[in-house]
């Protein structure tokens, strides 16, 4: 302070030494705008507190930064910080352990083993007969909502494919659907439900999770062209129904039923349907494709190949047949071979790897990549004897030909175990950066259940928790639609929870991880639109609401909503879904003694009611929610007080984890939700919260704990701010003596946070009172001469209030606070009539009560005082100037104007005042 006062001191010195009618220096246009703008609380020299703009009377929301959250060192599935739900899934492990499940050669097998009987035969139409042999489905039942869960995006059996003979004619390549079938879009087929209809396919309601969702079946409708008919367990899900009213509604609608209507059209109005299917815009070929297929207008080079293949096997099927055994012979057999002698004569890890590629590239090339290669099994044999190397490269490219396969059941879970491993380690990140591995990951993620399959989930998420930490990967996951499956899964699970109550044990480590992924995915910058339009923010407080309970997902999902609240709209949705509220209060104390957690709900909450009234009310209407803050804020100052911070650090987030910084936290939702005019007064009246922060103001000095100091004051000047309508009490008194004994300081913004307080108080003659008898309006009239506007401004306010005391005016007059409020409006004038018209209210309660208003001011500083207020009076000069307000907009241009009005009427009463020289004068209170 006492250099920026130096600094005022400086400027004035030519004042001091020239006449006092000498005019004053006029600012040039570009200081007067930036100083109005700058008064505003705009761009210039806005004075921030807390890392927002500074509001000058009143109540205001206070701001502060977001808890940090350092890089993990290591990547882990669990943090050791958790809390343990029994036997967690390991982040170590061997893979030697690992087989092939040979009950994996065709999928047929259920999660148990068990094999299920096929598909029952029916009637054949005529005219599909010399086409294909499909036998009719039987129509399905309707299916019961509790076994929504048990479907998922690989549950439907396969045709068999084991045990047949050469010379049988084999089942025919299964073909992808047109693309135009996204989930993202299913809504638009729902508003085909009334047309017309030329044939109608209901499917067996009994699928198997160990299905892959390849499995397409190409039939002919009559009189049109062949038709795709899906039969993958997420279309089971949404066309086993006739009782939703959108298909869309599947991510919507928070109790998705599972009876959803399918027909076919006629070959005209499906032209038509796919024109008014879109996917969401930035969307690549993504996880869906496996549902979807491939675009039916564009499609790629590898994806026209297999439409041609489906096409000649449909056609010729035992020539197809043929040709696999002979490719298999010719191509496939030498490669698995040559990589039996390497691992027999232990060769190089990178040399099985290339071996390993070029397998790959082989099966790709030859169209066998799927479940529908009949040597499938001796290839993933073969591959599966290696999965206990290390090199990244090696395990990458098994990964990719098992994946590329189709495994499923526990081959799947060990896959994704294999893919876990490889990107624990952040070297392996270029791998997904190539070739079509991280597609192949997303798909058989998407493809497993996460009630059914939990373990495989673990691992699955696991891996892409870890590839999320990079950039790059976040990105082209996002392309590839991760969003949008992450929110289906969390719906799944969350569904599941609310209809039956609880969720398998592995499944709740399966959500750590999906939780842990999207938090990455939110660090994106590009993710925020995106969590609106996939519906991510009302699963992340759906989730908040139903596992509140689980440490671990609790601890991502505030971690989640202290990202995303930073986000207007975002932050607007979180705060406006009917469940955030009451979970938050619920989660802060069950996990009260968490810093982790409290300090992340806390800064959520704190950004949501610095942004809604409504949501101010409603969370302060919560039941139990200012005593379980109270409770909270006296129990983290107790532990502070006791220096037990460092046992309090959270390992992962030192930074804050402390608790001074869940202090911070907590008082700022205190200071954001008492802007709110009926909650204001009533936390106004709480002596506990009064106390607790007066006990932060005595044992936190601003210059060790700034934000903790600077967020009590502005908090207690929310709540001081209401005691107008109050008689005074001890608090009020103890926090004033408090505050004095906080002055003077070297901290500008601690001063202006001390002062607005006493802004407030002084309207008590007893506060009055004591800020006389400690010497504070000795260092007001001091600080007027201190260079920081905010400063000047809150030191008028008071003295505006203490000038109303005549006792006081003596101590004014000795300081030489007449010549120093002039000053004021010499140096701050034109770019700030705010402060302008408080100077003259100072002033005119000055000489309230002088029978000589000239010798009460004095000669000198009563001739400077009318030529100052003349010069400003002129508004001609100024706002016609066109060297003035040239460059600057209309709209600022007119708020100044009324600024300037404002001033014109106090300075204009205090020129007649001067002027008539008369006795009775009113006195001005601050307003």
């Amino acid at each position: 302070m006492s250099q920026a006062i130096e600094r005022r001191r400086d400027v004035g010195a030519h004042d001091v030494l020239s006449p006092f009618y000498a005019p004053p220096a006029r600012k040039t246009s570009a200081q007067i705008i930036r100083e109005a703008r700058a008064s505003l609380g705009g761009t210039g020299e806005s004075p921030i507190v807390g890392g927002a703009s500074v509001q000058r009377v009143g109540v205001r929301t206070v701001q502060t930064k977001r808890p940090f959250t350092p890089r993990e060192r290591e990547r882990t599935l669990f943090s050791s910080s958790g809390t343990s739900r029994g036997e967690r899934p390991p982040s170590s492990f061997t893979l030697s352990p690992l087989h092939f499940d040979s009950n994996d050669v065709s999928g047929r097998t259920s999660a148990s083993g068990t094999r299920l009987q096929p598909i029952a035969s029916g009637k054949i139409r005529p005219d599909e007969s010399e086409q294909s042999k499909l036998p009719a489905l039987v129509s399905s039942r309707r299916v019961q909502r509790h076994q929504f869960r048990a479907l998922s995006l690989s549950d439907l059996p396969e045709e068999t494919e084991e045990g047949e003979e050469v010379g049988r004619t084999p089942r025919k390549c299964l073909g992808p659907p047109p693309r135009s079938s996204t989930i993202a879009t299913l809504h638009t087929l729902s508003s085909q439900e009334s047309e017309e209809k030329e044939d109608e396919v209901s499917h067996n309601s009994s699928p198997s999770p160990e299905s892959r969702p390849d499995d397409i079946k190409k039939v002919r409708v009559a009189g049109g062209e062949p038709e795709l008919v899906t039969n993958t367990p997420l279309f089971q899900q949404l066309l086993n129904s006739n009782d939703l009213e959108g298909i869309a509604g599947f991510l919507d609608d928070p109790h998705p039923t599972t009876k959803i209507g399918f027909k076919f059209t006629s070959r005209g109005k499906r032209s038509e349907r796919k024109k008014s299917v879109t996917k969401r815009p930035g969307v690549d070929r993504d996880w869906r494709h496996a549902v979807e297929g491939p675009a039916s207008n564009t499609p790629s080079e590898s994806d026209s190949a297999e439409v041609e293949q489906t096409t000649s096997v449909a056609s010729v099927p035992r020539e197809s047949a043929v040709d696999q055994t002979v490719y298999y012979e010719e191509k496939i057999a030498p490669i698995l071979d040559e990589i039996n002698r390497a691992v027999s004569c232990a060769v190089a890890e990178d040399v099985l790897g290339e071996l390993v590629g070029k397998l790959y590239g082989c099966l790709e090339a030859g169209g066998l990549l799927g479940r529908h290669f009949r040597y499938r099994s001796q290839v993933l044999r073969v591959v599966f004897r290696l999965v206990d190397r290390e090199h990244g490269a090696l395990l990458a490219n098994i990964a990719r030909v098992m994946l590329a396969l189709k495994v499923s059941g526990s081959n799947l879970t060990s896959v994704c175990k294999l893919v876990f491993k490889v990107t624990r380690h952040d070297a392996n990140d270029s791998l997904f950066l190539e070739g079509n591995l991280l597609d192949l990951l997303l798909e058989a993620v998407a493809c497993v259940p996460p009630l059914d399959q939990p373990e495989a989930c673990v691992y699955g998420y696991g891996a892409l928790k870890f590839l999320t930490m990079n950039s790059q990967l976040v990105s082209r996951l996002l392309n590839r639609g991760v969003l949008e499956l992450l929110v289906l899964h969390m719906k799944l699970i969350v569904n599941h929870q609310q209809e039956s109550g609880s969720v398998p044990e592995q499944t709740h480590y399966a959500l750590v991880q999906l939780t842990g992924t999207l938090r990455h995915v939110s660090s994106c910058e590009r993710t925020f639109p995106l969590l609106l339009v996939t519906g991510a923010v009302p699963q992340v407080c759906a989730l908040l609401q139903h596992f509140s309970h689980d440490h671990d997902v609790t601890a991502n999902v505030v971690r989640i909503l202290s990202i995303i609240s930073t986000h207007e709209e975002c932050c607007a949705a979180a705060a406006a879904h009917p469940a955030t509220l009451p979970a938050a209060v619920a989660a802060l104390r069950r996990h009260a003694a968490a810093p982790a957690i409290v300090v992340r709900l806390a800064y959520a909450l704190g950004n949501m009611m610095a942004n809604s009234d409504d949501a101010r009310w409603k969370l302060f209407s919560e039941e139990g929610f200012t005593e379980t803050l109270l409770e909270i804020l006296t129990e983290y100052l107790r532990r502070d007080r006791h220096h037990q911070a460092e046992e309090m650090v959270d390992p992962l987030t030192p930074a804050s984890g402390t608790p001074e910084d869940v202090m911070v936290k907590l008082i700022r939702v205190l200071a954001n939700v008492s802007v709110h005019t009926r909650v204001g007064p009533v936390l106004a009246r709480s002596r506990t919260c009064l106390s607790l922060l007066i006990s932060v103001l005595q044992h936190k000095a601003v210059d060790e704990s700034e934000e903790l100091v600077l967020s009590a004051l502005a908090t207690l000047n929310n709540l001081t701010f209401y005691t107008r309508d109050q008689p005074i009490s001890a608090l009020h008194t103890q926090l004033a003596e408090c505050l004095c004994d906080m002055l003077p300081m070297d901290h500008v913004e601690g001063l202006v946070e001390t002062i607005r307080v006493f802004g407030n108080l002084t309207h008590f003659r007893d506060i009055r009172d004591i800020l006389t008898k400690r010497a504070v309006l000795e260092v007001l009239v001091e600080m007027l001469d201190c260079d920081s506007r905010e400063l000047v401004y809150v030191c008028a306010g008071v003295l505006v209030n203490l000038m109303s005391d005549a006792s006081r005016r003596s101590i004014f007059k000795t300081e030489n606070g007449v010549l120093r409020m002039i000053d004021v409006l010499q140096y701050f004038g034109y770019g700030d009539w705010q402060l302008c018209s408080l100077a003259c209210q100072v002033l005119w309660n000055y000489c309230a009560s002088a029978a000589d208003v000239e010798e009460t001011l004095g000669h000198k500083e009563t001739e400077k005082l009318i030529f100052v207020l003349e010069e400003f009076l002129d508004d001609d000069s100024y706002f016609n100037n066109p060297e003035v307000f040239g460059e600057c907009d209309p709209e600022t241009k007119d708020i100044v104007y009324q600024l300037w009005e404002d001033f014109a009427h106090v300075a204009t009463k205090l020129l007649d005042r001067i002027e008539e020289n008369t006795s009775a004068l009113p006195v001005v209170a601050t307003s």
